[in-house]
């Protein structure tokens, strides 16, 4: 009996088979990666049960189309760069990386179709807390690490303090170098110096972010004094003129989208020079010209220099003038036989306004040729 029965048994098992077979129905087979027999019940599924994210450590996990979000918490002291890492058991899949703040705001997101390992490009952020979510709805694993570097910002933001607006400016002196940060979080930061007497600025700035940055500076009642922008890996060095008093320095990214990383800074200033420049010589060089030549006067924005047959400059006065950087200049079409009279001043434009010098001494040529 015991036979019979497990012969039945038998036969309908190889029918069964047979059946399969023939109408094709589909034989689940479930795969095993390693990784996944190491990994332990995963909980880390929400901001409220998000995991610590350990920085150099290589973090794993397991997602599938019901189960597909893990969250990671993490803390920075200050300013970072953050790299990251990633590996999957399976490859062009629509993985989603995204980052929160402590207030669970998205401040930045990729998604694309990645291969089996990928690495996101650098990120910078500011200190805070905040929270790291990988998003995958199909059945993988994943590994991933995270290495951080403080920027080394010369003022520390984060997302509770920061010189984000004029009102809390970080207060820098002249001719000091600093160093800051334009994050995913962080469009723009503003510095306040002061300006002790009239004189030029020069802004030297080095922008290593990865786009353009703007820069602008300000009056203490925040009208734009000069605005310029600055490509990526790139350096300038800009002359401003300026009155006394208190100044912003604004720096931001070009497009708010993009160009994140580091810039640095200094702010050189030279104080405006009332003092007259002196004429070396006045040759009549050849037929109806003279050349004349002075010295240079420090923190000039050009000269003016005037020439006339009246001793006093009342009237026939003939007036000619120079960028800073020359000191030297010939003047035609004068008349033979004539006694020209020459003197020079130097001058300065503070926004948008000319200042003059004080005047040379005069210096006079015969015309004999």
């Amino acid at each position: 009996m015991k036979k019979e029965r497990k012969g039945k048994i038998v036969v309908g098992l190889a029918v069964l088979t047979a059946l399969c077979i023939s109408a094709k129905f589909p034989v689940p087979v479930q795969t095993v990666h390693a990784e996944e027999a190491q990994l332990p019940a995963e909980t880390n599924t929400s901001f409220s049960k998000a995991r610590d994210l350990e920085f150099g450590v290589s973090m794993a996990g397991r997602l599938s189309e019901n189960d597909s979000r893990r969250y990671y918490k993490f803390s920075l002291g200050q300013a970072s760069r953050l790299d990251i890492g990633f590996k999957r058991s399976q490859g062009f899949g629509n993985a989603k990386i995204k980052i929160f703040d402590a207030t669970q705001t998205e401040i930045y997101s990729a998604s694309e179709n990645y291969e089996e390992s990928f690495s996101l490009d650098a990120i910078y952020l500011t200190g805070g807390d905040y929270y790291l979510l990988v998003d995958e709805e199909r059945n993988i694993t994943f590994s991933f690490i995270v290495n951080m570097d403080p920027a080394g910002e010369s003022f520390t933001e984060t997302q509770d303090s920061n010189n984000d607006m004029a009102s809390g400016a970080s207060v820098v002196s002249l001719k000091q170098k600093y160093k800051g940060v334009l994050a995913q979080n962080d469009d723009i930061d503003y510095y306040k110096f002061q300006v002790p007497a009239a004189g030029r600025i020069t802004l030297n700035l080095t922008n290593s972010a990865n786009d353009s940055a703007r820069y602008v500076v300000y009056d203490d009642s925040l009208n734009p004094v000069y605005t310029n922008t600055i490509s990526r890996e790139s350096k300038t060095s800009q002359p401003v003129s300026v009155k006394s008093g208190d100044y912003y320095l604004a720096v931001a990214k070009y497009d708010v989208n993009k160009g994140t990383g580091s810039y640095t800074f200094s702010i050189d200033y030279t104080k405006k020079n009332t003092s007259a420049p002196k004429i070396k010589s006045v040759k009549n060089t050849s037929s109806g010209t003279i050349s004349v030549k002075w010295s240079h006067v420090n923190g000039a924005d050009g000269y003016e220099l005037w020439y006339s047959t009246k001793s006093n400059f009342k009237s026939s006065v003939t007036k000619k003038e120079t960028e800073a950087s020359v000191t030297s200049t010939d003047c035609y079409g004068l008349s033979r036989n004539k006694k020209y009279y020459t003197r020079i001043r130097a001058y300065s434009e503070i926004n948008g306004i000319r200042e003059y010098g004080k005047w040379s001494s005069r210096k006079s040529v015969v015309i004999k040729r």
